[in-house]
């Protein structure tokens, strides 16, 4: 085994981030391995992970698949985007997507499902008799789908007394591509190279395009889950079973030597799938149920609440979000301190005319560089709104303050739609749009601009837009009375 291994292949990821699904007998999740080291993002055990359709697809696993409903979710950046429940589906391993759906595998049925808007559609399958084949894996190469399994049986489980039966299927021909595989899994196509998890005898191999074998390299545990990232691929290896003490790897090798250059230790027992995606999706997963903030944030609440002050008893109580998730959005909640205050602001242009008592929407864009997340949630919920200040004298006219239409963590930005109702009195005005905090009032760099409120309505609407912008910061004697105002620096209009 090569030092260093690690390092190397977290650099050929790039900006990519790395996935792994697990499960087993004392359960499993998904686990962020982008640093080296697994970093579990829940604890619900899954098999086939896949990308497509802006979407993350994944396959939940339980103990007795064969009489269990099969589950898939898929998210989005901002948490789980939906549920299916997919009951004709048994003992589901493998999705992918293909021609606008997911695609999902039944190795109990030996069969391969389109999962569309209602039920799961069978769109191939190898055997009548239960998992007589144990079709597993799915890859799509050259848009073609292409299906894994353990051989041609004609009865249940024929499989364990043949080993070396294994082929991947090109279910556009109809013709097998690799024959001859180990309890396959995992099949990947790089150019005209395949490599295959060949799960029993532990080993990574690689085979021309003819199918003829070129390489192998000893895993030393029942391989499956397979991600190639640039020279490395990162192979899944399962703990060896009956030993309590073992537990499942990410085994790293050099496709260069063909030689192992690390080894990963996992939480789980059994590894299913290895997968790279953007950064958003880790985001997603680790949101997961917790995309409904104001939700989340209660069932924070509600476990701080004494029995007497709870809906319903513990025993009734459905928790969808990890405590990780929820405790993070309720801090969401609390007043900001100074230094997180000063790196958020607002930017955008205003209308450089509105008739009087008119109302229009700017649509602004909302930045977070505090280092947590904003969010209009309980107790201290941040909005956005619009001032208007008389040049030449008087009192601020205050607009409605809006919500954040979703949670914006740290480090991205997003567009939000603010009103503007003007005053009834003609004259200039400084309008500044701003985020706002009960406690802390307003915060951040505002966008500030004049805009001239006419006595009539002009012919062309509401007048031109690019009214003079400035990202200005909120001072001390900003806040609401009875707030505690919060100091922040100017910040550059265009220099975040």
């Amino acid at each position: 085994m090569r030092g260093g291994g690690t390092s190397d292949w977290r650099g050929a990821l790039g900006e990519a981030r790395l996935l792994v699904s697990g499960f087993g007998k004392w359960g499993g999740g998904i686990y962020d391995l982008t640093s080296g080291t697994p970093v579990a993002l829940d604890d619900l055990a899954s098999s086939g992970l896949a990308l497509g359709g802006g979407r993350l697809w994944r396959l939940l696993r339980g103990p007795g698949e064969q009489t269990s409903t099969g589950e898939l979710l898929a998210y989005d950046a901002r948490g789980v985007r939906s549920y299916q429940r997919l009951d004709a589906v048994r003992d589901p391993h493998d999705v992918v997507w293909l021609a606008g759906a997911p695609h999902v595998t039944s190795s109990w049925d030996d069969a391969v499902w389109r999962v569309g808007e209602g039920e799961p559609v069978r769109v191939w399958q190898g055997s009548p008799v239960p998992d007589a084949w144990h079709v597993n894996s799915l890859v799509v190469v050259d848009g073609a789908l292409h299906v894994c399994a353990f051989g041609r049986f004609d009865r249940h489980r024929g499989w364990r007394d043949e080993e070396s039966a294994g082929f991947v299927l090109d279910l556009r021909t109809g013709r097998d591509v690799l024959t001859g595989l180990a309890h396959p899994h995992t099949p990947r196509r790089r150019g005209d190279r395949w490599y295959v998890c060949e799960s029993t005898p532990g080993v990574l191999s690689e085979r021309g395009p003819d199918g003829a074998l070129r390489r192998t390299v000893e895993i030393r545990r029942f391989t499956r889950g397979l991600a190639l990232v640039g020279p490395w691929a990162l192979v899944g290896g399962n703990a060896h079973r009956g030993r309590d003490d073992d537990r499942g790897e990410v085994v790293v090798v050099d496709l260069r030597s063909f030689e192992v250059a690390d080894r990963i230790p996992l939480p789980c027992l059994e590894v299913y799938d290895i997968l790279p995606v953007p950064p958003a999706v880790v985001r997603g997963v680790a949101t997961g149920f917790a995309a409904n903030a104001a939700r989340a944030v209660e069932q924070h609440r509600t476990g701080t609440r004494p029995p007497e002050r709870r809906p319903a008893p513990d025993d009734a109580a459905v928790r969808l979000v990890t405590p990780r998730a929820a405790a993070g959005l309720a801090a969401a909640g609390r007043a900001l301190d100074p230094g997180r205050a000063a790196g958020c602001g607002v930017r955008g242009s205003l209308p450089a005319e509105m008739p009087a008592g008119g109302v229009a929407t700017a649509t602004v864009e909302v930045v977070n560089r505090s280092g947590g997340p904003l969010a209009t949630v309980p107790p201290r919920p941040i909005k956005l709104g619009a001032r208007w200040r008389p040049l030449d004298g008087g009192d601020d006219i205050d607009n409605p303050l809006v919500p954040l239409a979703r949670v914006l963590p740290a480090g991205t930005r997003t567009t939000a739609d603010v009103p503007l109702e003007a005053p009834d009195e003609p004259g200039r005005y400084d309008v500044r749009v701003a985020l706002h905090q009960p406690g802390t009032g307003w915060f951040g760099a505002r966008l500030q601009a004049e805009v001239e409120v006419l006595e009539t309505v002009p012919s062309a609407g509401l007048g031109p837009e690019g009214g003079e912008e400035d990202d200005v910061a909120d001072g001390g004697a900003v806040g609401e009375q009875h707030d505690q105002p919060v100091d922040a620096e100017a910040e550059a209009a265009r220099g975040r």
